[in-house]
């Protein structure tokens, strides 16, 4: 029995932490209109399940537990093999709900009842235990676990909160090997594949330039208008926003004169002002510059500032850092006026008030004439150059086993020819790119082969593979049996899939717009 829930146990803290508040932004940029101007409430219907109403407030709280697992409790596994287990699904909101963790999480907990693999509070307890951030030095401690239980607290999550989620890991796990548990891989399909992806390759690439193609192609003013006329609707200026802001600047960590408590306290005290001043701000009716000018009085360094219309690649000096922010700017549900979810940048948190759109405008012939040349000129050489590459890695393959030297082909067909270094698919060089791009289709090829051509940066190339080789290694076995444990587990995993895809489907979920 863990002590630290004993200590803990009490009432869901009110106060949303910054990182759920961040997290979950999405609410406070999608309160679009639904007919009359009357705004999505949290009390209104997000979707049905069974036959059951579920509101905004319900879909939020289920999807605040994936951020749980995967910003805190480091269940990756679980945060997003839980909702691809029936994707079905699609938000139309950037960076808005998502609704198969919370459909297929309803659907697990209502089937874990059902089939008898619902977990109890002991078992999550214990497999709490496990979690990396509850331990101390790789064991657990109940000190480090009090304390990650309070800020999770502290972050909105009851005790049973996290008793309940865990009971749902616990349930996933016990299905998926349920479901798998009849399905055991071929020995002799996993002696292939590690055959396969563990041999040691020797290749030499043979490759072409694109700038040598686009030196040959020539573009015809008649050419260039059709061009136009035919994707007259992409050739258009980039949109521009302006907005107003406010920058809750973090408070200095590196100041080595505070001791931790100080710390702690400035940490405390910076998320509760910008709590207050999200409150605030995202309030109906709540006037931006009114509300920065009331908390400004309380410090002098939360001050209005204004980023004239800029375009989204192009953005100002004072944000041209803060990525999270120029993104939250130009999200497509934000409108003229509207108030932003608070945004964490770099140097804090970014509130936006947008202030005006300037949209696209149909950009003229005489104004993109050179634009459109280039590019008729690319398509013109990369279908050239991919038509020639073909023919020399036909032409190289029959020299080859006609007795020719790969030098005098690749001389012959103009190809600038350069020897890779060994390689095994599983495992190509991270630095070498083209090698990356081809080792799985050369893992399928014979020596004295060929790969299909791939384009480059530069180019195209394939590569002739010269020798291959299923080197003796001490892991020999260790791999084999990696390699039939990896195949069982991922054919178990469409398995479930497949499964518990017709349990969402007959569960009937409706998203209501």
């Amino acid at each position: 029995m863990l002590h630290f829930f004993r200590r803990l146990r009490g009432p869901i803290l009110i106060g949303i932490t910054i990182i759920i508040v961040v997290t979950f932004s999405w609410w406070g940029g999608s309160r679009k209109g639904l007919g009359m101007g009357r705004v999505r409430e949290a009390h209104d219907t997000a979707f049905t399940l069974y036959g059951k109403s579920y509101s905004h407030y319900d879909l939020e709280k289920l999807n605040r537990l994936q951020a749980l697992c995967y910003y805190r409790l480091g269940l990756f596994e679980f945060a997003f093999g839980l909702p691809d287990a029936a994707k079905q699904i699609q938000s139309t909101e950037p960076g808005g709900p998502n609704y198969d963790f919370a459909g297929n999480l309803l659907v697990l907990r209502q089937k874990a009842v059902e089939y008898g693999v619902a977990a109890t509070d002991a078992d999550a307890k214990k497999r709490l235990e496990t979690i990396q951030s509850f331990q101390k030095d790789g064991k657990f401690d109940e000190n480090t676990a009090a304390e990650q239980i309070k800020q999770l607290n502290d972050a909105g999550f009851s005790n049973q909160d996290i008793l309940d989620l865990m009971k749902d890991v616990i349930a996933y796990e016990r299905l998926q090997e349920i479901v798998g548990a009849n399905y055991s891989a071929s020995p002799l399909a996993a002696s292939k594949a590690y055959a396969s992806n563990h041999q040691t390759i020797k290749a030499t690439a043979l490759s072409l330039a694109l700038d040598d193609f686009k030196k040959k192609v020539s573009v015809k003013d008649d050419e260039i208008s059709k061009a136009y006329d035919e994707k007259k609707e992409t050739y258009m200026t980039a949109e521009k926003r302006a907005a107003s802001y406010v920058l809750f600047a973090k408070p200095d960590a590196g100041d080595a004169s505070k001791v931790a408590e100080d710390k702690v306290k400035a940490q405390a005290a910076y998320e509760t002002l910008v709590n207050e001043f999200d409150m605030k701000v995202r309030a109906p009716g709540a006037d931006f510059a009114a509300v920065v000018a009331e908390f400004q009085k309380k410090n002098p360094a939360v001050k209005l500032q204004t980023l004239a219309a800029f375009e989204q690649g192009t953005p100002p000096e004072a944000i041209k850092d803060e990525a999270a922010v120029v993104k939250e700017l130009f999200r497509s549900t934000l409108n003229v006026g509207q108030n932003s979810a608070p945004v964490n940048g770099t140097k804090g948190y970014y509130f936006l008030k947008l202030t005006q759109i300037d949209s696209p405008k149909q950009q003229e012939l005489k104004d993109v004439k050179d634009k459109v040349k280039e590019s008729l000129v690319t398509q013109k050489a990369q279908e050239a150059m991919m038509k020639a590459a073909n023919d020399a890695r036909t032409a190289v393959i029959d020299g080859l086993k006609g007795g020719k030297k790969l030098e005098d082909l690749a001389k012959t067909a103009s190809l600038k020819a350069e020897s890779l270094p060994e390689f095994s698919p599983n495992n190509p060089p991270p630095d070498n790119k083209l090698i990356g791009q081809i080792a799985q289709d050369a893992a399928k090829t014979a020596a004295n082969g060929a790969t299909k051509p791939v384009t480059t940066e530069t180019g195209a190339a394939f590569a002739v593979v010269t020798h291959k080789e299923l080197r003796k290694s001490d892991q020999s076995a260790s791999l084999k049996q990696s390699e039939e444990t990896s195949q069982a587990s991922a054919t178990k995993s469409e398995i479930f899939k497949a499964w518990f895809g017709k349990l969402r489907t007959a569960a009937d979920m409706q998203v209501i717009q």
